[in-house]
């Protein structure tokens, strides 16, 4: 055997091997395939039907294309993959198909499959007009699948009506130097893959050279720089499917082929590749508004980059899509070059026309709603100030529309219509949207009914329901009335009971009824709560998530209590809180628990279970089969007080609750979280925190798996701030924190640190504040533990240093304090503090009382203060409903000894709103009443005045006064009349009247009694956080001589 057949033995092997993953799945994809031709699946393509003639040995007999008009047709087929006596590839007929429209001769190639008595025939149909010309390619003989070269491979052409047995016209043609087109890749990454059964090739020694041939432009070196096969090593296929995939994603190459040959040196593997055609010259023609840099890096097109027809049509768009996000909407680009097969440059000639700007937006026929409401759904907002603003996209029109139709419908506006008209100037710079409408009649209510409800009375369901008959219908009135039915089911653990209100409309017009479909479901209660914090390096302990967790094991089901979970857990600032990455609670059901039984039910009322057996516990371990309880009467729904009794009669050690049961039994406890992590219970709460007395007449409850995926926040900030009011001044605020703070994980080696799991994980908060300020500063060291040792309750240590320069004294304190805190329902609290501080007095006036005397110099303060909260606002931070009441008492001990009590009071009540529930209209009450005892110190006493406190006086302006000098009272009571109105439709800004009264004085009086009556304006601005500006004026009507006034007051503050 001479050495050149060795070479061709060695490149047929090669080539089989990287094709046979290929054959062996589309072999038996075929196999498999039903009489009859089917699509496959995703493809568009046409599979041929099998037969047990082909179905063994699918091989293609011949392949056509059909609908050429010219004689190219032999050149096409010679770039075609699949070739007559191959095995069909799935890939190889989408790459045809693919490179036939890239030569941008045909606006459609459909392969189709025929089948013969020998084999198959692929017929690619092409769509031209001129009269079809049809090419044949056979295979010289059938078996084996071929691999012909150009030189090897005689081509038949068959004109359509000559025989097929007649010889070609084409004999032997040479490959063209430049083919018509380029076919996508002759090896594509899937045909190198190995399939089950197949192993990986490896040449048999290692390779002599790598070489690249067929490159014209681009030089070796830069292709060498994308192959990792090397000489001297072993060649796998991995390795050189590696180097296709590499040299394919390059986009030089329009193929690459690796062919193995043998030279005297030994074995050479060539990456035989074809070039695409290069861009010669790139230009943006036209293009001003925009920079033609900007443009070339949108498109990527510069010279030297692979020339691709379809590529240059999608940078086209682009380009145009660009100019059209800028506001350019009448811009259009033109392909001047670049759009045929033969052009080697890219020139795009842009028109870019006017940039156009929403002058105005305004609405027509609207009577219930104000333009300035109406704008408020806009997604279109109009110019401001001829300078912000005013984008004109029009494909948020249809968006807008579609916004103010839902809130129309939203109120009982179910027959509104609406449409737009646009109104340009001349150049088409500026443009005025008129939104047409008509708004039709008002729906009202005239009946409401309930269906499905067995478990609760109607009477029950729509109790305190906002929505009555002859109520105009109000979307957001019946969500809430819908949310009500939800929460009372879900309070009986009926967690998928679903409550919807279906409109049903009536022949009358304008009047609509309620229909409240329920279905009821199943009681369900909790089993497991599973925590999966995603990352490499998760350092929040799982239990911090059952601390905040609402609702445990054992707890019904219930999902409002899941849902609020859901929302502390997004709010607290440990986990993620955007929709992507945000908290995500999974629910599963358990199927048949069979780790609970109900107890038996079966006896009669009256009956003694101990005549017929042991008294089993409420509660026990299935072990035997469960019982399900007996039909009851409603007589039998009753608890009598003997059962009650029975119920609580509860001896240490035991529980009614199953959970807890079965510590009885050979079966594991419930575990705890202070010692583990797992999920079955607390040490310091009950399994199931509700026992209920009906639990032994409730049907059995299923239970449900809770399981939640969470992403660790950045818990670690360093804020800078400034503010600047009437009572203090200019302030700094400069604060260090840490919210995810675990003071026992001090780091155990550099990995720790790295890896940020030091110092972190418990959910404790670190801060360090300074503030320094004008007139007054502080520095303040700050620990708390708001879950302490696994339970509710809140522990916090601080310490401080604080300095402020007052009217008649410099007042500086350097202490500490340590307090407990306890939530003890949803709106109670309870707290506890204990205080040390030392306080230096400093700048004696020469005038001084005595009770400023005896404070001069250092003192040393120690209290403990006793506090109880009442909370019941909608937000603890612009409330608009609810109240909050804080009563407090305070021991001092030591070097001073007083008694103090405070009680501070706010309520707020919404008095007008509108159907949508915004623009709300609250009226504030405000009171504070304080006493102290004598032997109280004078920075100890009460004083009033200034922002917050009294307006219409300075701070600390309402006080006695002794000498000349404000000495503080032992009595203060502050009251607040306050009422908001927003004045935007947007409430940025909000006017508020108010007046305050009150006094503070050394006795239990109302003699120096005091008034003042003012105005003022709240602004929302976002880019300076949450808290508003705030200026009031006011106006004092009742005052002491001895008083200071103060007309203005204020509050601006930013925080980064």
């Amino acid at each position: 055997m001479t050495q050149s057949d060795c070479g061709g033995q060695d490149r047929f092997r090669l080539q089989c091997a990287l094709r046979r993953g290929v054959v062996h799945a589309v072999w038996m994809m075929l196999a498999a395939t039903a009489s009859g031709a089917e699509p496959i699946a995703g493809s568009g393509f046409t599979t041929p039907p099998t037969s047990s003639a082909a179905a063994t040995a699918p091989v293609l007999e011949a392949v056509r294309i059909v609908g050429l008009t010219d004689g190219s047709g032999s050149e096409l087929a010679r770039a075609l993959r699949c070739r007559p006596g191959q095995t069909p590839s799935r890939r190889f007929v989408a790459d045809d198909v693919e490179s036939l429209l890239a030569t941008g001769r045909f606006a459609k190639v459909h392969p189709c499959w025929g089948q013969t008595a020998t084999g198959w025939i692929l017929t690619y149909e092409v769509a031209e007009q001129a009269p079809p010309v049809e090419v044949l390619l056979g295979a010289d003989e059938p078996g084996e699948p071929s691999l012909p070269t150009h030189a090897s491979y005689r081509p038949k052409l068959v004109v359509r009506g000559q025989d097929e047995d007649l010889p070609g016209d084409d004999p032997s043609p040479a490959p063209p130097a430049r083919p018509m087109f380029p076919p996508v890749r002759p090896v594509a990454p899937e045909d190198l893959e190995t399939t089950g059964g197949q192993t990986a090739f490896a040449l048999e020694e290692p390779l002599a050279d790598v070489k690249i041939e067929g490159n014209v432009t681009i030089p070796n070196s830069e292709i060498a720089k994308h192959v990792k096969t090397r000489p001297g090593r072993q060649a796998t296929q991995s390795m050189i499917k590696d180097d296709v995939d590499a040299l394919v994603r390059t986009r030089w190459f329009a193929s690459v082929e690796p062919v193995v040959t043998r030279s005297d040196a030994g074995l050479v593997l060539i990456y035989r590749v074809l070039e695409r055609p290069i861009v010669k010259r790139v230009e943006y023609r036209g293009a001003k508004k925009i920079k033609p840099e900007k443009l070339a890096a949108l498109t990527n097109l510069k010279v030297g980059s692979p020339y691709d027809v379809s590529a240059n049509r999608e940078c086209a768009r682009r380009i145009e899509e660009m100019y059209h996000e800028k506001g350019y909407a009448f811009a259009t680009v033109e392909l001047k070059k670049g759009n045929d097969r033969d052009d080697r440059e890219v020139v795009f000639v842009i028109h870019e026309g006017s940039k156009v700007v929403v002058a105005n937006v305004e609405f027509e026929g609207n009577e219930f709603f104000s333009d300035a409401l109406l704008d408020l759904k806009l997604q279109t907002k109009q110019r401001i100030l001829w300078a912000f603003g005013g984008k004109y996209d029009p494909a948020t029109i249809p968006n807008d529309e579609a916004s103010i139709r839902r809130y129309y419908n939203s109120l009982g506006f179910f027959d509104m219509q609406i449409e737009h008209a646009l109104k340009f100037n001349e150049d088409k710079s500026r443009v005025v949207i008129v939104y047409k409408i008509n708004e039709g009649m008002r729906y009202r209510i005239r009946r409401i009914d309930v269906l499905g409800n067995e478990v609760l009375t109607e009477e029950e369901l729509r109790q305190g329901h906002q929505t009555a008959s002859g109520e105009y219908y109000t979307e957001r009135k019946i969500a809430g009335d819908v949310e009500k039915m939800r929460t009372q089911y879900g309070q009986l653990g009926r967690l998928f009971a679903k409550v919807d209100a279906v409109p049903r409309f009536t022949e009358e017009p304008g009047v609509v009824d309620i229909l409240y479909k329920i279905d009821e479901d199943k009681v369900y209660r909790v089993r497991e709560i599973n925590v999966h914090i995603a990352g490499d390096h998760p350092h929040t302990r799982t239990n911090l998530v059952r601390n905040i967790s609402l609702i445990q094991p054992g707890d019904l089901a219930d999902p409002l209590k899941i849902q609020r979970t859901k929302t502390r857990l997004a709010g607290s600032g440990y986990f993620e809180s955007d929709p992507q990455n945000g908290p995500r609670l999974d629910i599963k059901r358990v199927e048949a628990p069979d780790w609970i039984r109900q107890p038996d039910t079966s006896l009669a009322r009256g009956q003694n279970r101990a005549e017929t057996e042991p008294a089993p516990a409420p509660h026990s371990v299935a072990r035997p089969p469960v019982q399900q309880p007996t039909p009851r009467t409603p007589a039998d729904d009753e608890v009598t007080d003997e059962e009650l009794d029975q119920f609580l009669r509860v001896i240490r050690g035991q529980s009614p609750d199953p959970l807890l049961a079965q510590s009885r039994g050979p079966d594991p406890v419930p575990q705890q979280y202070i010692y583990d992590s797992s999920p079955l219970g607390d040490p310091l709460n009950p399994a199931i925190n509700d026992p209920d007395p009906l639990w032994n007449q409730m049907p059995p409850p299923e239970f449900i798996d809770i399981d939640a995926y969470l992403a660790e926040a950045r818990t670690g900030r360093l804020m800078f701030g400034a503010g600047v009011n009437s009572n203090s001044g200019l302030v700094g605020n400069i604060v260090l924190s840490e919210n995810n703070f675990d003071i026992l994980r001090p780091p155990t080696s550099w990995e720790d640190v790295w890896n940020g799991t030091a110092w972190r994980g418990a959910g404790q908060k670190f801060r360090i504040e300074a503030l320094p300020g004008s007139q007054v500063s502080r520095y303040l060291v700050d620990w708390q533990d708001p879950y302490f040792l696994d339970t509710n309750i809140n522990l916090g240590v601080s310490g401080f240093y604080f300095t402020r320069f007052y009217r008649y004294w410099d007042e500086e304190r350097l202490g500490g304090r340590v307090r407990l805190g306890k939530q003890l329902s949803q709106t109670w609290s309870a707290s506890v503090a204990l205080r040390m501080e030392g306080v230096h007095l400093g700048g004696e006036p020469s005038n001084s009382p005595p009770i400023l005397l005896e404070s001069i110099g250092d003192n040393f303060l120690s209290t403990v203060r006793v506090g109880v909260t009442h909370d019941t606002r909608d937000s603890a931070f612009l409330s608009s409903t609810g109240h909050y009441l804080e009563f407090a008492v305070e021991q001092a001990f030591a070097e001073y000894s007083y008694n103090r009590m405070e009680i501070e009071g706010r309520q707020y009540f919404t008095v007008y709103q509108r159907p949508d529930g915004a623009g709300k209209h609250i009226l504030n009450l405000t009171g504070n009443f304080g006493w102290t005892s004598s032997g109280t110190p004078i920075f100890e006493r009460f004083y009033a005045g200034g922002f917050q406190s009294f307006r219409g006086f300075a701070f600390r302006g309402v006080t006695p006064v002794e000498n000349g000098i404000e000495v503080g009272g032992q009595f203060q009571l502050l009251g607040s009349v306050e009422y908001q109105v927003p004045v935007m439709a947007n409430e940025m800004v909000k006017v508020v009247a108010f007046s305050d009264f009150g006094t503070v004085d050394e006795d239990v009086t109302l003699d120096n009694f005091r008034l003042s009556v003012g105005a003022g304006l709240r602004v929302t601005v976002p880019g300076m956080g949450p808290v508003p500006i705030a200026l009031d004026w006011a106006v004092p009507i009742l005052r002491e001589d001895f008083d200071r006034e103060q007309l203005f007051s204020f509050y601006i503050g930013i925080n980064r």
